[in-house]
């Protein structure tokens, strides 16, 4: 008969991530923005009392099983829950994992701290601590980063596509103005010379009705690198590479603008704008 024990323990692990505390919140409360960096949900309820319920695993190995229950929420403070995980149907662990965020002056410190009873030997603790860490990094990738020195936010995401696919994806018209902008924007172009000292003109439709002018300039075409000057205002360079990884593309979203004013001003709109942008581009990637 096989002996039955519990392993308690607690871990905590503090990030300092270049975010306003919304943001940092709003990766973990809204479902779109936590699919960037965590297992798609079955089930999202985002509200003191909400369940979250996940599953996934490697492909042809065993289901694991994440089901919390949210148990706190103060926004952009504080988020606390209690979880379950199983493989298949043996109960590995339960959790209670509570974050914190404190401003900071470049951004977010996050802390997080799980207190665990871990079954039977099925997970330890120090394999759950070193898959927080894991988690954390992806989290802190979601976000972006920012360099105020330089007027940068840079935006980075593995794309699961060919990089000549996403290349096609940025270089044909038709596929470009299916994915371009944030969420409920559409697009309208009127000239697309991709050439180096080409023009891009086109009308961006906001999902309020408005209507907003854009006139860009490649500046450099290739496989491995697009880079075009945006001339209306605001005025930034946006440099985009693209790097084979596996079969898959790791793409580099750098969005640098010409002064500091701009820079504070457009930050934080920009930064979820432009991930908004790449998980366009993501859903549309999947069609092929």
């Amino acid at each position: 008969m096989k002996q039955r024990y519990t392993t308690h323990s607690t871990f905590q692990i503090e990030r300092i991530y270049r975010a306003a505390p919304e943001r940092v919140f709003a990766a973990w409360s809204n479902r779109s923005a936590k699919e960037r960096w965590f297992q798609p949900a079955e089930v999202f309820d985002f509200q003191v009392g909400g369940r979250e319920l996940c599953q996934g695993g490697p492909a042809g190995g065993p289901v694991f099983t994440f089901d919390a229950y949210y148990q706190e929420i103060v926004p952009n403070e504080r988020l606390v829950y209690t979880y379950s995980l199983d493989q298949g149907d043996t109960r590995m662990s339960v959790s209670i994992a509570t974050i914190e965020l404190i401003p900071t002056i470049d951004g977010t410190k996050v802390v997080f701290t799980e207190q665990g009873a871990f079954f039977d030997g099925l997970d330890t603790p120090e394999q759950r601590e070193h898959g927080t860490n894991e988690m954390l990094d992806l989290l802190g990738q979601s976000l972006g980063e920012s360099n105020a020195e330089n007027f940068e936010l840079v935006s980075r995401r593995k794309l699961d596509a060919p990089q000549n696919l996403v290349y096609r994806a940025w270089t044909e018209p038709e596929l470009l103005a299916q994915w371009w902008g944030p969420n409920g924007f559409t697009n309208t172009f009127h000239t697309f010379d991709l050439k180096p000292g080409g023009v891009w003109e086109f009308t961006m439709h906001g999902p309020g009705g408005a209507d907003y002018p854009n006139r860009n300039v490649f500046q450099e075409i290739g496989p491995a690198c697009i880079v075009l000057r945006h001339d209306s205002t605001p005025r930034f360079t946006l440099t985009s590479t693209f790097e084979d990884v596996g079969g898959k593309t790791e793409i580099t979203f750098r969005q640098t603008f010409e002064t500091e004013e701009d820079y504070k001003k457009l930050k934080p709109m920009c930064e979820e704008a432009n991930e908004q942008n790449l998980d366009r581009l993501g859903l549309l990637l999947k069609k092929f």
